[in-house]
């Protein structure tokens, strides 16, 4: 029973986080089911899957009457990931918790860092808050690389792969920082319903799951809906802040899991 009462709060949060941001709820899904519920990183990874399914479509339903989701790209990056995504996900059983929380933390440093740039360099919140028309969203030949490679990320993780989707979006496709972190969810959605089918026979604490997965999607219905207001510059840096913080966190875990 105490499971369930905190999983209503916690995944309301982690819905705000995804809604808002686009990404970023796996990251702290992770490490906040191993902390409130004693869950190992691999059942916290894949009980983060099915809350990422949740609330990346429930965010989606809320952006549905505004211009943001570029749907050709989002398609793109989500189908070529889903390879990426089922080999990750059959990895993850086999690699260490240390070596799984190290690697996450690399990326979330990377990305945070990548993006408190991009955030440095708007000298205007308005900046990167112009859409792009839809035939500028550019799908290069190095975009099946990245792709699959988010994916296989979503994969070992258990993650959203928003973190990345975000950056990419903006550096390979072109998107605005508020298209991207729409488009991002349309691409998380797609990637976390390959990855929970991969890791369908590891599903524990149903329930609990259930209950996290709903809640999820609540809560990111409100994030879209508090992302209308947020301008370019405060999206990039507060992405760039969180996945810092979490990277912290993730070394904590590593020296713990050594």
């Amino acid at each position: 029973m105490p499971d369930l009462l905190l999983a209503l709060p916690a995944g309301i949060a982690l819905g705000i986080v995804l809604g808002l941001l686009g990404g970023g709820g796996g990251l702290i899904a992770v490490p906040l089911f191993g902390a409130i519920f004693g869950w190992s990183i691999d059942d916290s990874g894949t009980a983060s899957m099915a809350c990422m399914l949740t609330g990346s479509a429930a965010a989606l339903w809320g952006f549905r009457h505004h211009n943001r989701v570029r749907v050709r790209v989002g398609v793109t990056y989500g189908l070529l990931g889903t390879i990426g995504a089922v080999a990750g996900s059959l990895a993850a059983f086999a690699i260490s918790n240390t070596v799984q929380h190290v690697g996450l933390a690399g990326l979330l440093i990377t990305s945070g860092t990548l993006m408190l740039r991009k955030a440095r360099g708007l000298r205007k919140p308005s900046d990167m808050a112009t859409p792009t028309r839809h035939d500028q969203a550019r799908v290069r030949p190095s975009v099946a690389l990245v792709a699959t490679g988010i994916g296989a990320v979503v994969g070992l993780f258990g993650i959203s792969g928003g973190f990345l989707t975000v950056p990419a979006l903006v550096t390979v496709a072109g998107l605005a920082v508020p298209e991207a972190t729409a488009t991002a969810l349309l691409v998380v959605m797609i990637n976390a319903t390959t990855a929970l089918t991969a890791r369908a026979g590891h599903v524990t604490h149903i329930g609990t799951v259930a209950l996290l997965a709903v809640a999820t999607g609540i809560g990111a219905l409100l994030g879209a809906r508090f992302s209308r207001r947020a301008s370019a510059f405060g999206l990039a840096l507060g992405f760039g802040m969180l996945m810092l913080l979490i990277a912290a966190w993730e070394l904590h875990m590593a020296i713990g899991a050594a």
